[in-house]
């Protein structure tokens, strides 16, 4: 089809060749009528390929069959030399360059085939020439010709050229979407995915930066999570970003082309509007310039990174359903226990770290209970769960154990550390004034008081130091209450 012009031209040109040498010749109809017989074949070849179920089949039949007319052609002719030479020419580059050296010697024996047919059928003669006019006609014609068929291939390089770097990038752009999943699977928290991710795309595409911004839905003004990498941007910039992170989008998946930056560079906004439960966000892209074929990407990008952002916030409440207590959101007895039996193997293997542990109590749950109603109770054991947590540190496991226990584990560390923390229980919790609300919505006040115990694999069996901590602690409970039954 790309060759249609080229080639209703080469058979008007060949048509007017006739033409001239009936004219000068006297012949007329006799060269004229099978003319335009032949003429009429361009018109048919076109609608031959415009109506195939494979146009380009098609096209490349119409090529042999032009071989075939044209060597007809020059047989109605009589071999006009010049004519004959450069028509078989045209004939045997055109199939060539589309089907190699097989079709090009296809075409040649359609050609003779075609023009030694027609001598049989009229008589064998040689033109060898007419006029220099005829001549003249017949070389500008040739040369414009192949001078067309030569813009035809360059505009058909062109777009491979283009269609080659379009495909490049697509495979960059799917592939980094494949290995996006395997980075998201890695990352152990949003914060983490949303910035491996970026780091993934960013060294799958060095030319770009990228930005991503989640809100909860609740509260699109704050912005819960944030990462971003190769993104420079002026003062300016960011305050229109703010803007836009403040304003739900007007169509939810359209992409917006942002105003060009400080350094002349492209800033492109997808919404994750719709593609998350419970937040809204964008991912931003800083580009070099205007990028057509980045901007049909980013969906699939933003996609991506919300179905793996959706996937982890999903895998994380049940990670955490798991492992915390739903009354306080500390961790369980069942997580506790794995973390506990790390540790005993990390005691029995070399280097042979040690580790400690601290049990507590809360006395009186019990009275409360009885007292005040369970609603009551189960706010003591919060109270003290809360107060616990902001003395341990990040490295320490607080459990809630069962009932009214909780338990901490040291690893890697000595009974210092549960000397220590207990020492600041000691200081700061025994004692601490605590304020219930009972079921009928009475005000209770009383006062914190923890039984504790601890041990460490310093001093016993790794798998002894549970055993001993709480042995310890209800001695320390024992002993507490005769204190307070003497005094």
């Amino acid at each position: 089809m790309a060759t249609l012009a080229p080639r209703a031209f080469a058979f008007l040109h060949t048509f007017g060749l006739t033409v001239w040498i009936a004219v000068a010749e006297g012949s007329t109809w006799t060269l004229i009528l099978p003319g335009l017989f032949l003429l009429a074949w361009p018109a048919l070849a076109y609608l031959h390929a415009a109506r195939a179920r494979n146009s380009k089949r098609a096209e490349f039949r119409n090529l042999l069959f032009d071989s075939l007319l044209f060597g007809i052609w020059c047989g109605v002719l009589d071999f006009y030399v010049l004519a004959t030479i450069t028509i078989g020419l045209a004939c045997l580059m055109n199939n060539m360059v589309v089907g190699g050296l097989r079709r090009m010697l296809a075409a040649l024996a359609l050609f003779a085939c075609g023009g030694l047919g027609w001598s049989l059928l009229t008589g064998f003669e040689v033109r060898p020439y007419v006029s220099p006019g005829l001549d003249l006609y017949q070389g500008a014609g040739a040369v414009l010709y192949f001078l067309a068929i030569a813009q035809v291939m360059y505009g058909q390089n062109r777009q491979l050229g283009r269609s080659i770097i379009e495909i490049k990038f697509k495979n960059r752009v799917f592939q980094a979407l494949l290995d996006l999943g395997v980075v998201a699977n890695r990352a152990s928290n949003i914060d983490t995915l949303l910035e491996d991710s970026l780091q993934h795309l960013r060294a799958n595409f060095p030319e770009y930066g990228f930005a991503v911004f989640l809100q909860e839905r609740q509260r699109p003004d704050v912005t819960r999570y944030a990462a971003a990498v190769g993104m420079h941007l002026s003062q300016e910039d960011e305050e229109n970003l703010q803007h836009l992170l403040a304003t739900p989008p007007i169509q939810p998946k359209q992409t917006l082309k942002l105003r060009r930056t400080a350094d002349n560079a492209q800033l492109y906004a997808t919404p994750m509007a719709n593609r998350l439960s419970l937040y809204d966000g964008w991912l931003v892209v800083h580009a070099p310039r205007l990028d057509v074929s980045l901007e049909r990407m980013l969906t699939l990008f933003v996609d991506q990174l919300a179905a793996a952002t959706e996937n982890k916030l999903l895998n994380l409440e049940l990670t955490r359903t798991a492992e915390r207590d739903g009354l306080t959101g500390l961790y369980n007895r069942g997580y506790f226990e794995d973390a506990l039996q790390s540790s005993i193997q990390g005691k029995s293997h070399p280097p042979g770290l040690d580790f400690a542990v601290l049990m507590m109590d809360v006395d009186g749950l019990k009275e409360v209970n009885d007292q005040h109603g369970h609603i009551a109770g189960d706010q003591l054991i919060c109270a003290v769960a809360e107060r616990l947590d902001k003395h341990c540190r990040s490295s320490d496991i607080l459990a809630r154990y069962g009932g009214d226990e909780f338990v901490v584990l040291f690893p890697s560390s000595d009974l210092s550390a549960a000397e220590r923390l207990a020492n600041e229980i000691s200081r700061h919790l025994e004692g601490e004034q605590c304020t219930l609300v009972t079921a009928q919505g009475h005000q209770v006040t009383l006062r914190l008081r923890l039984s504790l115990g601890s041990a460490s694999s310093t001093e016993t069996q790794a798998q002894e130091v549970l055993a001993l901590a709480d042995e310890r602690m209800y001695d320390n409970k024992s002993q507490r209450r005769r204190e307070r039954a003497a005094g």
